[in-house]
């Protein structure tokens, strides 16, 4: 396989990144990146290396496979589901960013219930634990792209000219990485001017920023249905 259709891939995520992933995923990031205090871009890195695992499995399947059509009607459901989970994750960030969440008192007995529960809610309250973007960047790198659907197309119409099916899964996951990679310096920008706000600003930011989080999860969670 040639260079030019990866330079070709690789170009189109940087441009289709800030052309379109800032308006689709630009509240994703915001809402993940509202309230966090850590600094540099690891966390950033993390979560879009989770995105850009997601596209090199899917990307691999679609190289073996052959066909989009195929792969488009296995994943179907799962995005959708996955899109309903992430929609009800972003909700609850905006509670815990507007500080809405109820908050447990420190006299009441600690069952295992009670510890399950608050571990989960632990995980939508900044900062989070370095470990969670990779997992999360992993996930909602299932939300449905028109983008990345173009990118699955251009990954099976390569694949198709492999000489042999496990050439056409790694034409395939090769492609879809290096769009992933193209696609992450929008993300990352975004994140960074998210994460500069003055804190001054910050208390007023954190409440508008909860509500536009709350209807963006509602909306993906009405998609996902």
């Amino acid at each position: 396989m040639s260079s030019a259709p990866l330079l070709a891939m690789l170009l189109s995520g940087l441009a289709g990144g800030f052309g379109h992933c800032i308006s689709m995923c630009g509240p994703v990031v915001a809402a993940f990146t509202v309230g966090e205090t850590r600094q540099g871009v690891l966390h950033h890195l993390l979560y879009n290396l989770g995105r850009i695992t997601t596209y090199t499995i899917l990307g691999a399947l679609v190289g073996l496979s052959g066909s989009f059509l195929v792969l488009t009607t296995s994943i179907e459901q799962l995005q959708r589901t996955i899109m309903i989970i992430a929609g009800l994750s972003i909700i609850l960030m905006g509670l815990s960013t507007a500080e809405w969440l109820p908050r447990s008192s420190p006299t009441r007995s600690c069952t295992p219930g009670n510890s399950i529960i608050q571990k989960i809610m632990a995980l939508f309250k900044a900062p989070r634990s370095i470990g969670a973007y990779y997992p999360m960047g992993i996930v909602l790198g299932f939300l449905p792209c028109g983008l990345t659907y173009t990118a699955l197309l251009a990954a099976a119409r390569a694949a198709m000219e492999a000489p042999h099916p496990f050439a056409g899964m790694l034409q395939g996951a090769l492609i879809m990485m290096l769009f992933g990679i193209g696609t992450a310096p929008a993300l990352i920008l975004v994140g960074k001017v998210v994460n500069s706000i003055s804190g001054r600003m910050r208390k007023w930011f954190y409440r508008v920023a909860s509500v536009i989080m709350i209807a963006t999860g509602v909306w993906f969670v009405v998609e996902g249905f």
